[in-house]
């Protein structure tokens, strides 16, 4: 197929938000995400970091699952990441990007923290960005 001005096909990006506070340490639905959704993009948004009690590390996981890490593993929200606007970078999963949904998924999110106790500040926003293809197409 050759490269012309409507091939490959011109995606619109579409995007989610939804917050996480430090309450949130039993996952907690927070969005669905339709059918052939490609995700594109995840981040995580700070206005504080976790602080409080005796905690010294904190993480976010989101996922499609109660397990929260299909999507973001461990994203440190504790040190400088969490505060501010940032991609999830490594703690991105890279099998779960670019790759269209095969039905709803409802995205899940989890607060953890990881050593220490006693958060009391803090609330992210997860934002995912994604586009949506038709049936059988591909990326």
């Amino acid at each position: 197929m050759a490269i012309t001005l409507s091939y490959p096909k011109p995606r619109s990006c579409q995007e989610k938000f939804a917050t996480v506070t430090f309450a949130d340490t039993t996952a907690r639905e927070i969005m669905v995400l339709p059918k052939y959704a490609v995700i594109e993009g995840l981040y995580i948004i700070g206005s504080v970091t976790a602080s409080g009690g005796t905690l010294s590390a904190a993480t976010l996981n989101v996922g499609t699952t109660t397990t929260a890490t299909e999507l973001i593993a461990g994203f440190d929200v504790f040190g400088a990441t969490g505060e501010g606007y940032h991609p999830a970078g490594a703690a991105a999963v890279g099998s779960a990007m670019m790759t269209p949904l095969t039905k709803d998924e409802h995205i899940y999110a989890k607060y953890i923290e990881t050593a220490g106790s006693g958060g009391t500040a803090g609330s992210w926003v997860v934002k995912v960005e994604y586009y949506v293809t038709g049936p059988g197409e591909t990326l």
